[in-house]
């Protein structure tokens, strides 16, 4: 755990173990608060733990800042080099991803929502990917932190640890209508919204929260499959109404699969008089190959100190899937050879999937597996990324009706609206894929006030 916030944890699981019977009444209680809150993914609350995650000033303050050095990073790497076409292969653009990436846009933002995932360390943290396409999970911790002051312990907690917390959703909020106003040249003071993308999914009920959210602050929003919309004089209409801000989830994976039958979308997005957040430029920064990039000594000589030193600490080394030369830790090596006898220090991954799908960790396989998984990744598009030496922070949690103490993956997670960071999605597992699409849980994250 980082810093001094394991004593406000400490703290927090004595408060726990000290009342057992409020401990189960409490846990009842954010049981049922999740239903009636609606925080659910695929028809389950999203959280089993009464503590939610805690971070102390100083480290709040330091991931801030690291975030923002990457990003100028990323940003300066794709003013160099994506004019490129080798650099778009090297990203693993496909023909049709290009093509979509290159239709003009008023938003100049590569991506005015992303988020970036990192594993907690034993003394640090590790950005593993970014997701600059369409996160998830904004009005999900919204939401789980207003569940979480109406608990009494946590009410407890924080007559000695006051916190605060910063709400991923205002920052969305606050990002798109910038975007919207300065870039967009929108000028609607109070747009209307839609938010695009298939219905029967899981996050379903994130929508409607952040419908209920928008609608709060007179901004009116429709909930629309990308099929179903119509155009008129150039604007989207979504259920009949005009958008001015189309908050695009459909990922364009997904898009590509019905893209026949969505010519409004299409049409409304070249028309450039609704605002698409995010456009389809987000792909270039999206997959998984950024990484590939940033820890690449051909690449980051546009790259000043401060943000190689950043890199070196917080991204671990990452390569395209393939058989070349690279060079790791100093020295040329023969890539393919290399991974496959070393299997305890690498994971590989699609790259561009989420969910954890189609990611194979190493140290989990024979050698046999391991080598069945290489030749099979080598058949498409994937990466090979140092393992991260995860730490495991211990929750008290109530499994099968009894508590224990349950060591815990920590999965931190900071959204980005532009330069600045806005709040965290914090996931946990027991398992090394900390997603909920993988089966973890998600914790509203909180900065104690007076932790430095």
């Amino acid at each position: 755990m980082l810093d001094r916030s394991k004593e406000a944890f400490d703290y927090y699981r004595y408060l726990i173990a000290s009342d057992m019977k409020a401990a189960d009444e409490q846990h009842d209680m954010l049981m049922h608060l999740q239903n009636e809150h609606n925080t659910l993914f695929g028809g389950r609350p999203l959280s089993a733990s009464l503590t939610p995650m805690i971070l102390s000033e100083g480290t709040y303050q330091y991931i801030q800042d690291t975030v923002y050095v990457i990003r100028q990073a990323i940003l300066k790497i794709s003013a160099a080099f994506f004019n490129n076409m080798h650099t778009l292969r090297e990203l693993g653009m496909t023909e049709r991803e290009i093509e979509l990436a290159a239709i003009p846009t008023n938003v100049i933002r590569m991506s005015a929502s992303a988020r970036l995932d990192a594993f907690l360390t034993h003394n640090s943290f590790k950005f593993v990917e970014l997701n600059a396409e369409s996160p998830a999970g904004i009005a999900y911790c919204h939401e789980m932190a207003k569940i979480y002051r109406k608990l009494p312990i946590f009410q407890k907690f924080t007559e000695r640890y006051p916190v605060r917390f910063v709400s991923p959703l205002e920052h969305l909020v606050h990002g798109f209508l910038s975007v919207y106003h300065e870039e967009f040249d929108g000028r609607e003071d109070r747009p209307a919204f839609a938010i695009v993308d298939h219905l029967d999914i899981p996050t379903y009920p994130e929508f409607l929260l952040i419908k209920n959210y928008l609608e709060g602050l007179g901004m009116p929003c429709e909930i629309a499959d990308p099929r179903n919309l119509e155009i008129k004089d150039g604007f989207i209409y979504a259920n009949g109404r005009k958008i001015d801000i189309l908050y695009r989830r459909l990922l364009m994976n997904e898009f590509f699969d019905i893209i026949d039958d969505c010519g409004n979308y299409m049409e409304g997005y070249r028309a450039q008089k609704t605002c698409f957040l995010n456009s389809f430029r987000t792909k270039l920064v999206h997959k998984k190959h950024i990484f590939s990039l940033l820890t690449d000594s051909a690449y980051m000589s546009v790259l000043d100190n401060a943000e190689i030193k950043a890199i070196r600490q917080h991204i671990p080394w990452t390569r395209k899937l393939r058989d070349r030369k690279e060079r790791y830790m100093g020295r040329e090596v023969d890539l393919l050879p290399m991974i496959r006898k070393h299997p305890e220090r690498f994971v590989i991954k699609p790259n561009d999937d989420y969910g954890g799908h189609g990611v194979v960790l190493g140290f989990r396989c024979t050698q046999k597996e391991w080598d069945d998984a290489i030749d099979k990744a080598l058949k498409t598009d994937f990466v090979v990324q140092e393992i991260v030496d995860i730490s495991k922070q211990p929750f008290m949690l109530k499994i099968n009706g009894n508590w224990e103490d349950k060591e815990t993956i920590i999965d931190l997670d900071p959204y980005l609206n532009g330069p600045m960071m806005g709040g965290c999605l914090t996931r946990t597992a027991f398992d090394n894929l900390a997603n909920v699409t993988a089966g973890g849980g998600s914790l509203p994250m909180f900065i104690a006030r007076y932790l430095r």
